[in-house]
């Protein structure tokens, strides 16, 4: 058999494989329901096809996918260490004391709100929205459970708080990233985020508080489910500050800057300890809770309200396996097309025809997201978006910076409305909302889409896109 010459893709090729991939999704994910896994599996077969027109060989392929695994392998470890955070923390009983003051303190019109600012917060201590929904959202998600607030717009609400926080945050390593890629300071990088970031997150607060004062209240007090839930946490917990001390070595850990996996194996390593010295749990079953996931059953023998099941049955490595198996599959998509220069291909004409400040902004923003959306995380999208527009923002006179907070506009902003990348399978399994749909978080989580718009109107206006770095 002949042996291929890797050539240089044509444009027709490069789109057969992005747009391949769009039909693909739209028609077996959003119209036909079919598993993201199986049609991300498709789509990678067919990028294959193509790349083997164009001379990659299966071994190439295969090469290309070992590489995109790698570079994803920090990522799929913290995947794995917020299963036995999860575990662990519904063993000692502190996420659970969360709901049970949540529910007794916060109203129920303002949890859309508090829920963003519980997250925002713990996302900017921490330096990860992955972290802050998996703890801070999860209870927020329990007391909207409680209350029987809509969950899918308490899940947005997270999600918006997560993600400003992880941006704003110095700790984040995509507020790390994007700059280093663009060649600028991360703290001019997080001044120059402000100028998106805050107008959106006040649109995104103005809605969650308007759907919140839509919430109807009754005088009657807590609702039955309330009630219920408030009375089973008293029969299973005890209650005592000392059950945040795994949170508290959460926020020391990430003040002190340290490595995130390490500081949540510690926490809950605390968190275990908690549950067998302070609750008086069997310290062996918090340990089979942090791999196949906390069971009310391991600690309680008695009966618990249906909703404290629902909320508490959860964590775990396991539970973790289906997002693992999502980026897996779509890495292999993503390493192909990179592998075989379909993205830089299609990219090409767009960079081309963005002659204006605001053409430009709006073609990083939407080459940004697709090679986002195609490799399932913002990392591969930072470093190559970054390289492709940076001497063509600065001939516009546009400080790096600006493009730098492009990049997170619609990188880290827009990802978990992508269901098959890390950020939207992680939201979707931890959270237990699906992304679009009538019970989808896509339509309230504002943040999302009003960051890049908000770049383009800035950019339209000549608003905060041509200041100069200090030195």
């Amino acid at each position: 058999m002949k042996k291929h010459e890797k050539r240089e893709p044509t444009l027709l090729e490069s789109a057969a494989a992005l747009l391949g991939m769009a039909v693909i999704v739209a028609v077996g994910y959003i119209w036909l329901g079919i598993r993201i896994e199986i049609l991300m599996i498709g789509a990678a077969v067919l990028a294959g096809i193509l790349a083997r027109r164009v001379g990659l060989t299966f071994s190439d392929m295969e090469e290309g996918i070992g590489e995109k695994l790698l570079k994803a392998t920090p990522a799929i470890l913290i995947i794995w260490t917020i299963g036995i955070v999860i575990g662990a923390f519904m063993f000692s009983g502190s996420i659970p004391m969360v709901i049970y003051y949540g529910l007794k303190l916060i109203h129920p019109q303002y949890l859309y709100v508090c829920s963003f600012f519980v997250c925002a917060i713990l996302s900017t201590v921490t330096g990860t929205s992955w972290g802050s929904a998996a703890t801070g959202g999860v209870a927020m998600m329990g007391v909207a459970a409680g209350f029987g607030v809509p969950l899918h717009i308490t899940a947005a609400a997270v999600i918006c708080g997560a993600l400003v926080g992880d941006k704003l945050s110095p700790l984040s390593e995509t507020t790390n990233l994007a700059p280093m890629c663009c060649g600028v300071n991360i703290y001019e990088h997080i001044k120059s985020m402000l100028w998106t970031t805050i107008p959106a997150s006040l649109i995104s607060l103005l809605v969650f508080f308007i759907a919140g004062k839509g919430i109807e209240v009754t005088e009657a007090g807590l609702p039955q489910t309330a009630a219920d839930m408030l009375a089973s946490l008293d029969r299973i917990y005890q209650w005592n500050v000392i059950l945040l001390i795994p949170f508290i070595i959460l926020f020391a850990g990430a003040f002190l800057k340290q490595p995130p996996v390490p500081v949540m194996l510690m926490a809950s390593a605390a968190a275990i300890i908690l549950g067998g010295a302070y609750q008086g749990f069997d310290v062996v079953k918090g340990m089979e809770g942090c791999v196949n996931g906390f069971s009310v059953a391991m600690v309680y023998a008695g009966e618990a309200a249906e909703g404290v099941l629902t909320l508490l049955n959860r964590g775990g490595m396991k539970s973790m396996a289906g997002i693992v198996i999502v980026v897996y599959c779509g890495y292999a998509y993503a390493a192909i097309i990179g592998k075989a220069g379909f993205l830089e291909k299609a990219a090409e004409p767009l960079l081309k025809r963005c002659r204006t400040k605001v053409s430009l902004i709006g073609g990083a923003l939407l080459v940004n997201f697709v090679i986002a959306a195609c490799a399932g995380s913002s990392y591969p999208a930072f470093i190559m978006t970054g390289e492709m527009f940076r001497e063509a923002f600065i001939a516009k006179g546009m400080d790096p910076c600006v493009l730098s907070r492009t990049l997170e506009d619609s990188g880290t902003m827009m990802l978990p409305l992508v269901p098959w990348s890390a950020a939207g399978a992680f939201y979707v399994a931890t959270l237990g909302v699906s992304v679009y749909g009538m019970k989808g978080y896509a339509l309230y989580s504002v943040n999302t889409y009003a960051n890049p718009i908000m770049a383009l109107l800035l950019a339209a206006l000549g608003i905060g896109i041509s200041f100069k770095r200090t030195k």
